[in-house]
């Protein structure tokens, strides 16, 4: 009896243990099971990603031509991978502005890092931009995961280990990490399979220019047309939309054009294609996902929202 009230005296004077200091261990296990830890963070990245949200459509809603701009910033930031690398958007756009295929996104970078907030990375803030634009012009509302990290230097611009089979000919080898608009049906395909989208996602994300505009020579100073510079296509004169009929709605136009295009009905200035474009009906898999979207616009909707958050996730 002795022994025993001895012991429960021994633990009562025992001091209770300390609470368990937060490691990076146990973060991330709260984090795992959807425990509290993070929840402030996350309350504050989805508050400054509506901010966002917002900024956009005004800016969009003062200049219709940013959103097709904001698109292509956050595609481009989210395709430029390097071999094996399986995340998409990571920021590394700011650090890759100077080269060739980033013409243009100049603006839309310094218009993003402007609006972004401070609760948002680089990277949140492209993406969540890009999605906005796609909104603010009448496309669908497309859910973001926040929380990316952001890249401390440029992606390659090239693959380590081109992705090709013997007897390819030279357009059907993807070469780099940003699409070359000469890609054949073959090379189309590899390179967003490399990107994890099927053929139904890369056709129905290929609908994103029904947005935007591409560089024309047209006014151009004979000195540029001498010397193409990267200061006279930062300065094109003329730009020339993909789809003339909605270029600044967001709609399935884009695909009835290439339709009439497949059939030689389309009318002198009513879309300026480039040849990865034009891939898309000349291959039967491509082609059935045109058709389909150019007959039912709720499926392209749908379908382009999932292909653009699997794309940046």
């Amino acid at each position: 009896m002795r022994l025993l009230v001895v012991l429960a005296a021994t633990r009562a004077l025992t001091p209770a243990p300390k609470p368990a200091a937060v490691t990076r261990r146990t973060a991330v296990a709260a984090l795992a099971l959807g425990g509290t830890l993070a929840s402030p963070a996350r309350a504050r990245r989805r508050n400054a990603a509506e901010q966002l949200r917002q900024a956009v459509f005004a800016a969009v809603a003062a200049d219709a031509t940013v959103a097709g701009a904001l698109l292509r910033l956050a595609f481009h930031d989210a395709v430029r991978r390097a071999d094996g690398q399986t995340r998409g958007a990571d920021g590394s756009i700011q650090y890759e502005i100077p080269d060739a295929e980033n013409v243009r996104l100049g603006r839309p970078l310094a218009l993003v890092l402007s609006l972004k907030p401070d609760a948002l990375s680089v990277a949140d803030a492209v993406v969540v931009a890009g999605a906005a634009a796609v909104e603010a012009s009448g496309g669908p509302r497309i859910a973001i995961g926040l929380g990316r990290l952001d890249a401390s230097a440029a992606a390659p611009a090239t693959l380590e280990r081109p992705i090709q089979q013997p007897g390819d000919e030279a357009r059907d080898v993807v070469k780099r990490t940003l699409p070359e608009p000469g890609l054949s049906t073959v090379g189309l395909r590899r390179y967003f399979r490399r990107v994890g989208l099927s053929d139904q996602e890369l056709v129905a994300l290929m609908g994103a220019h029904t947005l935007g505009r591409h560089n024309t020579l047209l006014n151009m100073t004979k000195a540029c047309l001498r010397n193409l510079t990267r200061e006279c296509l930062e300065t094109a004169p003329v730009r020339a939309p993909f789809e003339s009929r909605t270029p600044d709605a967001f709609d399935n136009s884009y695909y009835s054009l290439l339709l009439a295009w497949d059939d030689r009905s389309l009318e002198r200035g009513e879309a300026n294609f480039i040849p990865t474009d034009v891939a898309l009906v000349l291959d039967a898999s491509f082609r059935r996902h045109v058709v389909a979207f150019a007959r039912s616009e709720p499926l392209f909707r749908t379908t382009f929202a999932r292909a653009y958050a699997k794309l940046v996730r």
